[in-house]
């Protein structure tokens, strides 16, 4: 079991000098939310450094990030230096930490409080140091994109190219093992090969008059373990397929064949008869349909009074005309009336201003007036004064005319509402209700087309369908010959004999000379072993390649099936023999690049989700697992709901603990934890309760 405790992060990245902590024991699923305070806040997601633990935890493990970014840019830009990444785990019971950082370079391993030394000196590149590392989690950087931190950042798998995919694969199946062992294997049959030389010096003479003999007699029992093999082989073919045989009573199969040609024959005639009562049943369908459908109209137009209706349009041309000449009446009264006002305030106005000049004041500025101009201005006044009494009483006059009209109108009334829109629809009505009387009578008269064809048809019976195990009849007389054919063989098998058993016997006994070849064969024996051993781990048709490929490749299947269904692909994906991947949907084949960005993204996390388990079966499971703002690419709302769903299985059912970053804030009410990531004046903090040793 690989569990990953606790990482310290320090001037890496967005993350200044203040040492941050984070506690990946959590067993549970954990929600990154970023804000950045920098860019105001309050809905700023971006830039914040929720990537960041991710990156550092690349970084300690495998010196290097998730993505392209070089090392030396990883250190924080503000500080420049004394970047440090420290993680703690345990793997199977045994706890170990990595100090990583930069600027000065340092790479430090602990195992159990105990640093361990090696030769390789390089500060912060040993290569030493990572190598062992790596064997203690089992685990190569390609293969964490993979199944420990998910990301958008890293090229998807099924974008790779084949041979990069193959290399991913093998290491997932365990298939690289096998080149490990085969080292040690050849080191060990070289040392069989050198043991075996010098033996075969000592009894060189002996060997060299065997030798031939030997290898005749080999060459001999290779043909005859060949020969049995076939000959097993071919007798247990022939046996089984006997047994199958035989259990078929061929007597019922061909009366079976009979009643399977009667009963084709009945159903021929039933379908027939069949086919045109549908038709008929239809017809008669639509013609009912349609006489439903015109008394409906027909009722609807009997309901109509079309004298009333006639009369209605009448009344209806009078109320628009009516409701014209009250318009126009009303218009003019208003304005009669406003006019009228205006009047009243002029005269209203010059009889201040007359009064003023009456008493010698200017009615402008209120100063005493007596010079001559001042008679001609009230004399001036007095007139425009009379002119506005006249005009006001004839204002007044026409106000009164158009109110006397407007009250011999009368009231409005209500609105006639006719059924038709104009009067020539309900002119007419009397000959649409002729025509459509006249469709009924027609659809009523129709003559039934189908009555005829059904007196054709006989109706016949016909019960189940008989069951045959062949095909044809054909196939089926052909049995007993094929029958009686296969116990002739058998019979032939049983009695052939070992062509090679006494050819072998008299070579053994009278052409090889007495040589201990015990020292030679022991080592013989273990070279041919460490050479089928080599052969198996090495060649890439060997059987434990294959071995390993079936056994594996199934449960990935498997996972992958599993995954793709519950987030909700519809496609098939399958990994082949070859470790190339086939993607269907409905049949058709499709490459990676055809499906929607949607679709990429679940597949993606689907194919994650099964290397993870396919690695977890195979070498350990390991606590922790990232996914960096997958669900947020492309994934509509029932492709988040199925995601979120399988990451708290998981978490539950396995004791998980899942960090999901994303910008999704809605997503914080789905999960028990949220880890807020808090971006400001330019450095980023975790709202974590972790201590800091």
């Amino acid at each position: 079991m690989i569990t990953l405790k606790t990482i310290t992060l320090r001037n890496f990245l967005s993350i200044g000098a203040v040492t941050q902590a984070v506690d990946f024991d959590k067993k549970d699923l954990t929600l990154i939310l970023g804000e950045n305070l920098d860019l105001g806040g309050d809905g700023a997601r971006n830039g914040t450094g929720k990537t960041s633990l991710v990156q550092a935890l690349s970084y300690v493990l495998f010196g290097v990030p998730i993505n392209s970014i070089r090392r030396d840019n990883l250190v924080n830009r503000t500080n420049g230096k004394g970047m440090m990444v420290t993680l703690d785990f345990n793997v199977n019971g045994i706890d170990y930490k990595i100090e990583r950082g930069r600027k000065p370079n340092i790479l430090k391993f602990y195992v159990n409080n105990s640093l361990q030394q090696s030769k390789d000196d390089a500060q912060g590149e040993n290569k030493e140091t990572q190598t062992a590392i790596e064997k203690v989690i089992f685990m190569s950087a390609d293969m964490f994109r993979h199944i420990v931190a998910l990301n958008t950042y890293s090229e998807p798998f099924l974008a790779l190219k084949t041979n990069d995919q193959r290399n991913i694969i093998e290491q997932l199946l365990g298939i690289t093992l096998l080149s490990e062992k085969a080292e040690i294997v050849k080191t060990l049959l070289k040392n069989v090969k050198d043991d075996i030389q010098a033996e075969e010096f000592r009894v060189k003479a002996v060997e060299e008059a065997n030798k031939r003999v030997k290898e005749q007699i080999d060459a001999l029992k290779r043909r005859q373990s060949l020969w049995q093999n076939k000959h097993d082989l071919d007798l247990t073919s022939l046996v089984t397929e006997y047994d199958e045989l035989s259990k078929i009573d061929i007597d019922a199969e061909l009366i079976a064949h009979k009643d399977l040609s009667i009963y084709n024959e009945k159903r021929k005639q039933i379908d027939a008869y069949e086919s045109v009562l549908a038709r008929q049943t239809a017809w008669k369908q639509k013609r009912d349909k349609d006489v439903k459908t015109l008394e409906k109209e027909l009722k609807k137009l009997n309901t109509i009074n079309i004298d009333v209706e006639l009369q209605s349009h009448k009344d209806l041309a009078l109320y628009k005309q009516k409701t014209k000449d009250i318009d126009s009446l009303s218009k003019l009264i208003d304005r009669s009336a406003a006019d009228e006002a205006k009047e009243a305030a002029a005269i209203d106005r010059i009889e201040k201003e007359i009064k003023e000049l009456e008493d010698h004041k200017c009615y402008a500025c209120g100063q005493e007036f007596h010079d001559d101009k001042h008679q001609i201005v009230l004399d001036g006044k007095k007139k425009a004064l009379t002119d506005a009494v006249i005009q006001a009483l004839t204002l007044h006059g026409q106000w009164v005319e158009h109110t006397g009209a407007l009250s011999l109108l009368g009231e409005l009334g209500d609105k006639p509402k006719p059924h038709y829109k104009t009067e020539a629809e309900a002119i007419r009505h009397s000959s649409e209700i002729d025509n459509i009387q006249q469709q009924i009578s027609t659809k009523k008269a129709e003559t039934d087309p189908y009555a005829d064809q059904l007196l054709e048809h006989s109706v016949v019976t016909v019960g189940s369908m008989p069951i045959t195990h062949y095909d044809t009849e054909v196939e089926a007389v052909e049995h007993r010959s094929k029958v009686a054919n296969l116990l002739q063989q058998i019979t032939n098998k049983h009695s052939e004999t070992d062509p090679y058993d006494e050819q072998i016997n008299d070579m053994e006994k009278s052409t090889l000379q007495e040589v201990n070849f015990d020292t030679i064969n022991k080592l013989t024996r273990t070279m041919e072993h460490e050479k089928f051993l080599l052969d198996l781990l090495t060649s890439k048709d060997s059987f434990v390649r294959k071995k390993i490929i079936d056994q594996n490749l199934s449960y990935l299947n498997a996972r992958l099936t599993h995954y793709l269904d519950k987030i909700g692909l519809p496609h098939q994906v399958v990994f082949k023999n070859d470790l190339q991947v086939e993607i269907t949907e409905l049949g058709r084949e499709l490459d990676f690049d055809n499906l929607s960005r949607g679709e990429r993204n679940r597949l993606i996390l689907g194919l994650s989700f099964a290397f993870r388990d396919v690695w977890e079966n195979l070498y350990s499971p390991i606590n922790t697992l990232f996914i960096d703002e997958l669900i947020d690419s492309g994934l509509d709302t029932m492709g988040v709901e199925n995601a979120i769903a399988i990451l708290k299985d998981m978490s539950r059912r396995r004791q998980k603990s899942i960090w999901l970053v994303s910008h999704r804030e809605e997503l914080a009410g789905r999960v028990p934890n949220v880890l807020k990531v808090v971006k400001e004046n330019g450095f980023t903090s975790y709202n974590t309760a972790v201590d800091i040793e």
